[in-house]
């Protein structure tokens, strides 16, 4: 069960992050393996572990689509 959660939570970030790149596959996965400052370092792939740190890198996306300062 842990597994198939992962893997939606995974889906899920990639699609918001395919939304914030406006369709561009290769964007967004360079994006998602990417280091991010926003993330204190880590790479988004790396937080669909948990609903905490899935909802942490949803909530990122939604601010940089939003055009905040993170």
């Amino acid at each position: 069960m842990a597994e198939s959660d992962r893997l939606y939570r995974f889906a899920e970030l990639f699609k918001a992050a395919l939304d914030l790149f406006e369709g561009d596959a290769e964007g967004a996965r360079a994006w998602l393996l990417k280091p991010n400052a926003g993330l204190g370092g880590r790479r988004p792939v790396e937080m669909s572990a948990t609903s905490a740190e899935y909802q942490t890198v949803l909530n990122l996306i939604g601010r940089l689509e939003h055009g905040v300062s993170v």
